[in-house]
């Protein structure tokens, strides 16, 4: 009798460590889902030369996939930085509580849609506005949507790749000229101005630049969101540089950074950049 109690204390205790082991293996397994580790961000800014810094940024990561937005804000005496902040809170309130791995044209339209409406009621008579990239991954592929005049691009073994178009009076130009609705001596000089058409806050916004098929990421892909602060402030070659001369993703984005603070110009805009390396095998 003693002897069968034992062999059923060691049963007992033996499936009680093999359950232990099965739960922590499982734990293990959901960590990495919800840190989304196969993704590794890092992002980095100046407020150049001016007075407030007006851009926000924020990356959220769930079960569902990653979220990353810039909000470059637009505007004087606190609207730029109003603008920015109500367009990150409303991306990330929808992304947290709606957002369930598919339709993500829709996620985009209602974000942008929802941003546009609330900072129209915050700022006064239109005198604010953001100009905003969004990237959502979801496993390995990449979502953009985008208003204004931010960027979007992949750095993919060594090469920079540019995704987004924006909305300037210099794209509308061609886009224009090549559906034959403008002659090609106004899209010549609708080409040399690029200035800003489309962005968030205004009461007449209705586009949003997004892709027709997701990009399919490789291992070691990076993803690049970044202003107009960052991309006119240093040339293509110049941040392909600082992405192959760095391995540390943080050292890329302050590198790039760093570069936009040591430019001598007069009027030194807010720099914003993130940067996303999709390093799933």
């Amino acid at each position: 009798m003693i002897e069968f109690a034992e062999k059923n204390y060691y049963m007992v205790v033996l499936i009680l460590l093999i359950i232990i082991l099965v739960l922590v293996g499982l734990k293990n397994i959901l960590i990495k889902i919800i840190d989304k580790s196969y993704i590794k961000i890092e992002s980095a800014a100046t407020i150049g030369n001016e007075e407030i810094y007006e851009d926000h940024m924020e990356t959220i990561c769930s079960p569902q996939g990653t979220l990353a937005v810039l909000a470059d804000g637009l505007g004087k005496n606190e609207a730029g930085r109003i603008s920015s902040i109500t367009t990150i809170n409303t991306f990330r309130r929808l992304f947290l509580q709606q957002w369930n791995g598919e339709k993500t044209e829709y996620f985009f339209n209602r974000a942008f849609n929802e941003a546009n409406s609330e900072i129209l009621r915050r700022v006064d008579n239109n005198q604010g506005g953001a100009s905003v990239v969004s990237a959502i991954i979801v496993n390995n592929l990449l979502h953009y949507g985008l208003v204004g005049n931010a960027m979007v691009a992949v750095y993919r073994k060594g090469e920079l790749f540019k995704l987004s178009e924006g909305h300037t009076v210099n794209v509308l130009a061609k886009n224009e000229f090549y559906k034959g609705k403008l002659t090609k001596e106004k899209a010549l000089l609708g080409l040399k101005e690029k200035g800003l058409l489309n962005y968030l806050g205004q009461d007449d916004f209705k586009d949003i630049e997004m892709l027709e098929k997701p990009v399919v990421l490789k291992k070691k892909d990076i993803i690049i969101l970044m202003n107009k602060g960052v991309y006119n402030s240093l040339t293509w070659i110049q941040i392909e540089e600082i992405l192959k001369n760095n391995k540390k993703l943080k050292n890329m984005a302050n590198g790039i950074i760093q570069v936009v603070k040591s430019k001598e110009k007069i009027n030194k805009e807010n720099g914003s950049i993130i940067l996303m390396k999709y390093i799933y095998n």
